[in-house]
């Protein structure tokens, strides 16, 4: 998510035809590649945001008793990185021209992005089993979209596939939620990540005859990114953008010596 708060580090975004502003991702690099979608489902994992930090799981983390001081600098630094995501999305939607103090445009409701990220993160893979190019159209940014949409054109003749999420292991959860700011009154970008763990089902089939090593129920965490545009200050529907992963002592250290925090 140029001026923005980072140049991205996912996959880039195209634009809109039919609208001035760029419908812009937070990379500059290639897209993600969906592979034949298998756990990790969207690859490779790209970081979402150049500085957008996800606190690694208790036990990714440096161990509070070997490596204290590291355990801490990361929670830290992962503290002070949060707070200027909420201040930065605070900013923005007090930025807006409206009279009245608390009546703005740009709604933060946190709440709703959980529900919104299952909803298509589900809608998205069964769009791309089921080979419904329209609707990934509609539930993906536009470097995503192209890679589903090129392996849904390279299937071969009669083959099909089959999704199914078979249940979720645990509550998703919002890991980061920020916004940056476009060189354009009223005009930047949301973008959250919703760490969702499932066991997941893909089968896939030529003719009537199931594909060896297919149809296996996989564990699968996902970090997934989704983001929006906002324009005018209003903002427009929530788009799935790839996923991402966890972030490391290390990555905290190379923003720094880049200068990025």
């Amino acid at each position: 998510m140029a001026h923005l708060l980072r140049r991205p580090l996912c996959s880039a975004v195209g634009a809109f035809s039919s609208s001035p502003l760029p419908r812009r991702c937070f990379s500059q690099y290639a897209p993600l590649c969906a592979g034949s979608i298998q756990p990790q489902m969207i690859k490779p994992r790209q970081k979402a945001e150049r500085t957008t930090f996800i606190l690694p799981r208790f036990s990714n983390r440096p161990s509070i008793f070997r490596e204290p001081r590291q355990h801490l600098r990361l929670l830290w630094r992962g503290f002070r990185l949060k707070a200027r995501d909420w201040f930065g999305l605070i900013v923005f939607k007090f930025a807006g021209p409206e009279p009245r103090w608390f009546n703005r445009s740009f709604k933060i409701q946190r709440g709703k992005i959980v529900p919104t990220a299952l909803a298509l993160h589900k809608q998205m893979y069964s769009s791309f089993a089921e080979g419904d190019v329209a609707a990934v159209r509609k539930t993906c940014t536009d470097g995503l979209y192209e890679t589903f949409r090129a392996r849904i054109a390279g299937r071969g003749k009669g083959e099909t596939v089959q999704w199914e999420l078979v249940r979720y292991n645990g509550r998703a959860k919002l890991v980061s939620d920020r916004v940056s700011r476009y060189p354009i009154e009223g005009a930047g970008a949301r973008q959250s990540v919703v760490r969702i763990c499932s066991d997941q089902k893909l089968t896939r089939w030529r003719g009537d005859k199931m594909v060896e090593g297919s149809g296996k129920v996989k564990s699968v965490e996902e970090y997934v990114v989704i983001q929006k545009r906002v324009v005018g200050w209003k903002q427009e529907e929530w788009m799935v953008w790839g996923t991402t992963y966890e972030t490391g002592l290390e990555d905290v250290e190379e923003w720094k010596r880049k200068d990025w925090i």
